[in-house]
């Protein structure tokens, strides 16, 4: 594993060759598909989501959030306050996961870039 997906990009369609071949996620990025399947509108959509759930949990390794993990959301929570800023809960617990592993976190969500502590890639 060599970098973290955000929900964003395994919900879209990022080009293959936008990201690394050893990509995991967090299982909070995995909360959060399961609860867009749950929330779909129609059959359709909850069947598109539900796939992507059994693709990521299929093909990528879902780290937990455990110590560490702990640990950096705590660090990157004080440094967003401390500059003002109010980052979403489960943003910055994906981002803490990153962090922790000390991978870059590949995302199309641009508030992400507001945090400081951890190496974000953009995917246009």
């Amino acid at each position: 594993m060599n970098a973290l997906a955000d929900t964003s990009v395994l919900a879209g369609s990022a080009a293959a060759e936008d990201l690394p071949e050893a990509l995991a996620v967090s299982a909070v990025t995995l909360a959060e598909l399961h609860a867009g399947v749950l929330l779909a509108t129609t059959e359709s959509e909850r069947a598109a989501r539900l796939a992507t759930v059994v693709r990521v949990e299929r093909d990528f390794e879902v780290l937990p959030v455990d110590a560490s993990v702990a640990h950096a959301y705590g660090v990157l929570l004080a440094t967003a306050r401390a500059a003002g800023k109010r980052p979403r809960a489960m943003d910055l617990l994906i981002a803490a996961t990153a962090a922790a592993h000390r991978v870059p976190l590949y995302t199309r969500d641009r508030d992400f870039l507001k945090l400081g502590g951890v190496e974000v890639r953009l995917i246009e």
